[in-house]
């Protein structure tokens, strides 16, 4: 499978010139992280039986390159075939390596045998595979020895000239089991030239690329935002004190609640929307994303849904509606320092109306406001003073459909008490009356939530299950009214 062998080099042309790399003040951009999903892409166009409903039958030969694999060592991420190799195993992972060229990792040794910036690799690997399994995702699928022996493997090459931290490639379908492949990692070997310390980036490129191939032997179709914003996720499971994906969240939808969750173009997005995975983990528990993962996996008896659909198969697994659930989420990255364990150090997004109403304007009112599938739309409002007494807004929320539409009120007291209030939509209407003394009542915040996971799937689009979204032409309308002010 030369196409697949082939593909880094193809990329790594557009993503850095020949000869050229990066200085050390450079700042590799962040999209560049990540060449995983592009070799996964490939991996399925180019092999049939990696294919829904195929088989094994044929792996041979379609197995994409590794750093030790061309006879010739021609290539960007190849090694030189007359640099010295070795190796370090532990109980589940091996570490190659050279000790020449610009390959080779620190060669520093305190037992004069290995180097301890190669044992630190299989440290690091060995640990991120076991918090994995400590948190129930099954293990990698074994590659039949290719790598020499039966344990998983991790090469060492200088990639970061080309922005990257880590990849990992699927390489072969597991014989037996349809959408599923086994596969091998390749990590910097020094990661130098980037922001964190070459430890910490270590640590979080082995937990997001680690759990790559962890996802690969569960279901190597699965929707790219899905693979990114879990691994993206992983790292918190297994880095937590690392935070490299805290630079991700303003271009998911804590910064931009208007794109599409399930949105995997080529931005930064699909990795920001990690939140969403932490969202579900502090709602239901950390089992929550394995139990997604679960529904989405392929396998005999699996369900094998397709992203979306296994996540609001979850959350109706434990009883809640996945549009009053996703509204929820909406709520919380609205207020991070109180929605989330680390809030406090995320920035607070801006609201997208904000109103003030009193005695001079008793009422507010829009009515075409556009809502795209899972996205929400924000709107703050706020007593003037002078309101006394038993206050009341009036709250009369209108839908075009009612496929996945929600709205909730959020009631911020001055006590600091938030109270949240379903508005529930009957035929695409509801009301809910709430407090609003200015003595009583910071403000009143609006989530009107388009949660939809209707599609017409395989139409080759960027969404989940590459597929159409049937309710992205949602609309609400919202007018806020002063019942009665005592003055």
């Amino acid at each position: 499978m030369r196409a697949v062998a082939g593909l880094v080099l193809a990329l790594l042309a557009v993503l850095l010139p020949a000869g050229q790399a990066p200085s050390a003040a450079d700042e590799p951009a962040p999209s560049s992280r990540d060449l995983t999903l592009d070799l996964r892409d490939a991996y399925l166009d180019a092999s049939p039986d990696a294919s829904p409903g195929g088989d094994a039958r044929s792996a041979r030969g379609r197995t994409s390159a590794r750093p030790s694999d061309p006879a010739d060592g021609s290539g960007e991420f190849f090694w030189d075939p007359a640099a010295p190799r070795g190796q370090v195993c532990g109980a589940a992972a091996c570490v190659h390596y050279v000790t020449t060229t610009s390959d080779a990792p620190p060669l520093a040794s305190s037992d004069g045998v290995t180097p301890d910036w190669v044992r630190r690799s299989l440290d690091v690997t060995e640990l991120a595979l076991a918090r994995m399994a400590e948190l129930g995702y099954p293990g990698v699928p074994s590659d039949a020895g290719r790598g020499g022996s039966p344990h998983f493997d991790v090469y060492l090459a200088d990639i970061s000239r080309a922005g990257l931290y880590g990849y990992c490639a699927p390489e072969a379908p597991v014989p037996g089991a349809s959408g599923q492949a086994s596969s091998y990692c390749v990590f910097d070997d020094d990661f130098t030239g980037f922001p964190k310390p070459a430890d910490d980036s270590l640590r979080v490129t082995a937990a997001h690329e680690l759990f790559h191939a962890v996802q690969f032997g569960m279901d190597v179709h699965e929707d790219r935002w899905f693979l990114e914003s879990t691994a993206t996720w992983m790292e918190e499971q297994v880095a937590d004190d690392v935070d490299d994906n805290r630079q991700y969240l303003s271009a998911g939808q804590l910064g931009r609640r208007h794109v599409p969750l399930d949105h995997s173009a080529a931005d930064l997005g699909l990795y920001g929307n990690w939140i969403f995975f932490q969202f579900l983990a502090q709602r239901y528990g950390v089992d929550a994303v394995r139990q997604v993962w679960e529904l989405a996996a392929t396998g005999p008896g699996r369900r094998n849904d397709f992203s979306v659909k296994a996540v609001r198969r979850f959350v109706e697994s434990r009883g809640g509606s996945f549009p009053s659930v996703y509204a929820s989420f909406v709520h919380a990255n609205l207020t991070p320092q109180h929605g989330y364990d680390e809030g406090r150090a995320y920035r607070r997004p801006a609201v997208d109306d904000s109103v003030r109403l009193g005695p001079a304007r008793r009422s507010w009112r829009e009515e075409r406001i556009a809502v795209p599938h899972l996205t929400g739309h924000a709107i703050s409002l706020r007593p003037k003073s002078g309101l006394r007494g038993r206050v009341r807004l009036r709250l009369s929320v209108t839908t075009t459909r009612s496929s996945g539409a929600a709205a909730t009120a959020r009631v911020f007291l001055e006590s600091g008490k938030v109270v949240t209030l379903p508005i529930r939509l009957r035929r695409g209407h509801g009301d809910r009356v709430v407090k609003f003394s200015d003595r009583r009542v910071r403000r009143v915040v609006v989530v009107l939530a388009n949660a939809s996971t209707r599609y017409d799937c395989r139409q080759r689009t960027h969404f989940a299950c590459q597929g159409t979204p049937l309710d992205e032409a949602q609309r609400f309308g919202l007018t806020a009214s002063l019942l009665r002010a005592h003055r």
